[in-house]
């Protein structure tokens, strides 16, 4: 070899190993095991708080969230008394304590929030009245609450439902949160006679607002839909076995209209198609001694259990337990929900 080339061998030949020790690192790395899945950590809670003594626990609740670096809080509605006034004063009250949670925070409305407003108990508002003004208060953007508040879509920005600024989505990860203005009080139907105005139209938002969010998770692959309301849906009480709701159902018939039928048919009906994992998540009303309980109560047209549908009822009323909710992406099971003992109240 003459000396030219050989002095150019010399120069390319550490040339020549850096380039394979560059090809080589990639295969090197591929040998390590695949990193964990980022989870998201939720704190569930509803009926907080219940009374003005109640404000200063609940936002050492929100602060211990936060100390226990979680992602993101639920409130499930219900955030005075149900012998409490609806005044603005009380509702701006509870606004700016939610507000003040340090970690983003999604809340929907109660009963005791606005449809009961209408009981002397509770300063005889109009209902509809007292909703509007909650909607003002609690979502005027498009953004959850919170000292760190994350964006979210709001129904408000379809033109048919404009006044519907509480039904809103998310997504965490491969998740889709859906939040809806579903109370207890029987879903706000009323029995007195005449058009049921206001349960129609929002029963009518409501059911476009879950379909859309099931077709939005499909569209996009999704892993899983949590869907949070107020009310229980008492999905034990017959309803599979009942007819179109008519008028009769609270005149001739002497029994009261199940205000929920349709939301419990609608949830049977998508969770069926649906390919991901479903949970809803509601305030309790009775169960267990502390109100909290996790059960698969849909089943099929054929009475079978629907395996990918979950209910959890939340603990109500308390600051000295909560629920948490572990969402793992990509997971044959994402959701993951431990009853969870808060500290000890001031």
């Amino acid at each position: 070899m003459n000396a030219p080339r050989r002095a150019l061998l010399t120069l390319l030949l550490p040339l020549l190993c850096m380039a394979g020790m560059a090809v080589a690192a990639p295969a090197g790395r591929a040998g390590k095991a695949p990193a964990k899945p980022q989870v998201t950590r939720v704190a569930l809670i509803a009926d907080l708080p219940q009374w003005p003594a109640a404000e200063a626990n609940v936002a050492a609740l929100l602060d211990d969230f936060a100390e226990r670096k979680l992602d993101l809080v639920i409130h499930a509605g219900g955030i005075k008394g149900d012998t409490e006034s609806c005044s603005d004063a009380v509702l701006s009250s509870r606004q700016q304590l939610l507000d003040q949670s340090p970690l983003p925070l999604v809340y929907v409305p109660g009963e005791t929030d606005w449809s009961e407003c209408r009981l002397p108990v509770n300063g005889g508002f109009d209902s509809v009245e007292r909703l509007n003004r909650l909607r003002e208060l609690f979502f005027p953007e498009d953004a959850t609450l919170g000292q760190h508040p994350r964006p979210v879509l709001r129904q408000s920005d379809q033109a048919l439902f404009r006044s519907f600024r509480e039904n809103m989505r998310m997504s965490v990860g491969d998740v889709l949160i859906v939040g809806l203005n579903v109370p207890g009080d029987n879903n706000h139907y009323r029995n007195e006679g005449g058009r049921n105005s206001e349960f129609e139209d929002r029963r009518e938002a409501n059911r476009q607002w879950l379909a859309r969010a099931f077709s939005v998770a499909r569209q996009r692959d999704l892993n899983g839909i949590v869907v949070v309301a107020h009310g229980d849906p008492h999905f034990a009480n017959g309803w599979e076995k009942k007819g179109r709701p008519t008028l009769l159902d609270g005149f001739l018939r002497h029994r009261t209209r199940d205000g929920y039928l349709e939301f419990k048919r609608q949830l049977r009906e998508l969770s069926a198609r649906f390919s991901g994992q479903v949970l809803l998540v509601h305030a309790s009303e009775s169960g267990t001694e502390n109100g909290f309980g996790i059960d698969k109560p849909l089943r099929d047209a054929a009475g079978k259990v629907l395996q990918n549908f979950t209910r959890v009822s939340l603990p109500t009323g308390t600051v000295s337990q909560w629920a948490e909710l572990v969402i793992t992406p990509s997971a044959a099971s994402p959701f993951a929900v431990v009853l969870k003992d808060a500290p000890a109240p001031h």
